[in-house]
């Protein structure tokens, strides 16, 4: 390995990259160009096909062009604690990321980078939409070099700003040995796969076959649609016959494609805690290794669901200060953990957090009746019309969602709940799962309040408690109760010394 004063000079990612960067590129141009280069494949000797195979041959060659004056275009170096890059291919890029803006230095490797034994540096910030900046490809071990770089500047500002704060000398950094919070066996991968949404993927699968039938329409003339309902039409037996086959065969897939998917993404999870900071490593084919400070924690949410209950695990997530708009993908995902889990991950991170005595604050009883005259009454009215009118079982069926919508009312309001402490907040909700919300105070940037005419005559109102990473909304609650947990709020965010990252 390069000595570590080499990070200080420019120099360039591993020449590696350029296999990387020509990927990327390549899959950027497949992705756009999917259904043209389609027609290739099925009619290769046609007119269009040669043309086309022309162009994608001349479009691979500018790439990989492209891809070597990239290479070669690209430095990075760490100048006056900052992560410098220069790059630009027709024009020049310069970027400048101060060690105090980065959140955290994560790597990923896929298939192609553990064959050619790099990784991919991703560098975030607070405020950036995506990574700040990504190396695509060096070494592992300049990569956790510059990874222990960054975070060594941070804990001796820490110990800095401990020391101006208090002239007692400082008693010397023990680096704790790093330790192992949780894993996941394959055992628990497929309890978390078998328990995982499958109408989420079924509905993808549905939406992918809807959109190639369109682009097969316009590129081939292929009419998919109307080949099916001519047979269904002509063989209205068979076609029954199909479609009953189909529901279970459709479901099977969904369920087997969440399953695999949750296997492959979470491969040998490992839950650590090294330090001052948290990391979660996991994949198969694509081995992501993300990180997050304990300062900088701002929500944690754990989950469960009926599927999940039945296996006693919880989905958890850790979200950190960053943009909204990535707010999930840069967070700590632990898709399945046990009770004891979720108890010791709490206590690691908010000690406190265990023998801590909360007052508990439901929902008004009203939210119901909105929920019911919403997604119960007009839906059902609607549907009755349509049934009348059409004189369709399926119709009436439909119409059962007004019950539906009672049942499931009364449930979201029996378990929606605020618990404030004077350290903490907790949302707790849910209408078949159960799901929980945990903020410290201290780190609370803002809190509104906000009533609808409706609230009002009721005297309820709408809390919203914002952090940096998340935020906890808890509607239809007694106004003067959110006017003073409100204020509460706010006085301990005033009065608190610590810095909430």
């Amino acid at each position: 390995m390069d000595s570590s004063s080499n990070l200080y000079q420019p120099q360039r990612q591993s020449p590696k990259a350029v296999i990387l960067i020509l990927l990327k590129y390549i899959r950027i141009i497949v992705r756009q160009m999917w259904p043209i280069l389609l027609i290739v494949l099925i009619n290769p000797t046609s007119g269009k096909g040669i043309i086309i195979t022309i162009i994608a041959l001349g479009i691979a060659f500018i790439s990989l062009i492209y891809s070597l004056v990239a290479y070669t275009r690209y430095y990075f170096f760490i100048q006056n604690n900052e992560l410098c890059v220069r790059s630009g291919v027709f024009r020049k890029i310069v970027l400048n990321v101060p060690f105090d803006r980065i959140q955290s230095v994560d790597f990923k490797r896929n298939l192609v980078h553990q064959f050619l034994n790099v990784v991919s540096v991703q560098v975030d910030t607070a405020g950036s939409k995506g990574s700040e900046l990504e190396l695509d490809a060096i070494e592992l071990e300049r990569a956790e070099e510059l990874r222990e770089i960054v975070l060594a500047y941070k804990r001796e500002k820490h110990v800095s700003n401990i020391d101006n704060a208090d002239p007692i000398p400082p008693i010397p950094v023990v680096q704790e040995a790093p330790e192992l919070i949780l894993s996941l066996s394959p055992k628990d991968l497929i309890k978390i796969g078998i328990s995982e949404n499958h109408l989420r993927t079924a509905a993808i699968i549905f939406a992918f076959f809807l959109g190639l039938a369109d682009d097969l329409d316009q590129l081939l003339g292929w009419d998919i649609y109307g080949q099916l309902e001519n047979t269904t039409t002509a063989m209205s037996i068979f076609g029954l016959v199909a479609t009953l086959l189909a529901i279970p065969l459709f479901i099977g897939i969904s369920f087997s494609i969440t399953l695999i998917r949750t296997v492959l993404k979470y491969y040998g999870l490992k839950f650590w805690r090294e330090g001052k900071s948290f990391k979660v490593v996991s994949g198969l084919f694509t081995r992501n290794e993300k990180s997050i400070q304990k300062s900088k924690i701002q929500v944690i949410r754990w989950v469960t669901s009926p599927l999940k209950r039945i296996f006693g695990i919880y989905q958890m997530n850790i979200y950190q200060a960053t943009n909204v708009d990535q707010n999930q993908d840069k967070s700590l995902v632990i898709p399945g953990c046990y009770q004891q889990q979720v108890d010791h991950t709490l206590d690691t991170i908010v000690p406190d957090f265990k023998d801590a005595v909360f007052t508990s604050h439901q929902m008004h009883p009203s939210i119901v009746r909105l929920m019911v005259f919403l997604f119960g009454f007009i839906p059902a009215v609607l549907f009755g019309l349509m049934a009348w009118y059409n004189e369709g079982m399926m119709q009436w069926l439909l119409t059962l969602v007004f019950p539906l919508a009672i049942w499931m009312g009364y449930l979201y309001q029996r378990k929606r709940r605020l618990k404030i402490h004077p350290d903490f907040l907790v949302s707790e909700g849910g209408i078949f799962g159960n799901s929980y919300k945990l903020i410290e105070i201290y780190k609370v940037q803002s809190v509104h309040i906000e009533s609808s005419p409706m609230q009002r005559r009721r005297g309820l109102t709408s809390l919203h408690v914002f952090t940096a990473g998340g935020d906890i909304s808890f509607p239809y609650l007694n106004a003067t109760i959110a006017r003073q947990a409100r204020d509460y709020i706010m006085y301990r965010v005033e009065m608190e010394e610590k810095s909430w990252m």
